[in-house]
């Protein structure tokens, strides 16, 4: 009962932690990848729309990594 009880105490202090900020997956960071082979990047971290799925071309524009 013990452990099962400490597993639970585990769970919910890993629940509190928050997750660590993750780009698109399959898509390497705009400001340190591009060009990329298909011309698409995840946003930088830094930028207004972190993660999102952007193309090489248009990420450091109005609509492509920030907003207008």
């Amino acid at each position: 009962m013990r452990k099962l009880f400490g597993l639970a105490v585990l769970l919910g202090l890993a629940a509190l932690v928050p997750a660590p900020r993750v780009e698109a997956i399959g898509y390497p960071s705009c400001d340190l990848h591009c060009p990329t082979t298909t011309g698409n990047c995840s946003c930088p971290s830094w930028t207004d729309r972190p993660g999102h799925l952007t193309t090489c071309t248009s990420w450091n524009t109005v609509g492509g990594c920030w907003y207008e």
